[in-house]
């Protein structure tokens, strides 16, 4: 049995014992009436997935993966391929917005290569950065597949690798990630899961406010 079977078993509902354990305890604070909206959702999320109403989250993480998307070619982003790699070392080094906010919140931020297109080469900040690759970027969707199954099921089990080599060290995880032409890959899933029609899962796309402005 591979890991992504071994994982799947091992996946159990979330406690609904222990969320209405939190729900309660959550009522009892003095504020309006779930005042903090989703932040209070997630803190009963918490609860469940964790079964506990108390759970440990003093060691934080948001891990980045990054790979490329070859529907690039297409011309689907505003910006070359090439910002990806660039992207990536600008994680390392600190100077992401991902960074800044995980400045604040005390949180540690590790960058995974997932297949970028080109070479990392030297690495920055090698104690945040872990290398999965599976493959220098994906196929063009537009002409065939992204992958394989083989290297689909590859790409899952890298990230269950690396949730637990992390989970050792941290409690709670953040996700994230990059890839240039990412949100066309990620709607023609949401499309092929859902059955609904391409144009109604897709937006306007990064840098299209100009062609829409006042237009209301």
């Amino acid at each position: 049995m591979g890991l992504l079977d071994e994982t799947i078993k091992r996946i159990h509902p979330a406690d609904t014992v222990t969320r209405e354990k939190a729900r309660e305890r959550l009522d009892q604070l003095t504020m309006p009436h779930w005042a903090l909206g989703r932040l209070m959702d997630l803190a009963l999320d918490l609860a469940a997935m964790t079964r506990s109403t108390n759970p440990a989250v003093d060691k934080r993480v948001v891990v980045v993966m990054a790979g490329d998307h070859g529907v690039a070619a297409e011309g689907v982003s505003n910006y070359p391929q090439e910002v990806t790699l660039q992207m990536v070392y600008n994680f390392l080094r600190g100077g992401a917005g991902i960074n800044a906010i995980s400045n604040v919140s005390r949180s540690h931020v590790m960058v995974v290569d997932m297949g970028v297109a080109a070479d990392i080469g030297e690495i920055p900040d090698a104690s945040r950065f872990i290398s999965k690759r599976i493959r220098p970027g994906t196929g063009n969707i537009a002409t065939g597949p992204a992958m394989t199954r083989e290297e689909a099921v590859k790409s899952v089990e890298a990230g269950i690798e690396v949730a637990l080599k992390l989970g050792e060290s941290y409690n709670l995880f953040g996700t994230g990630d990059m890839g240039i032409g990412n949100t066309t890959p990620s709607s023609a899933i949401v499309s092929a899961i859902t059955g609904e029609d391409p144009a109604k899962v897709t937006g306007r796309g990064t840098g299209m406010e100009n062609e829409y402005s006042g237009q209301g």
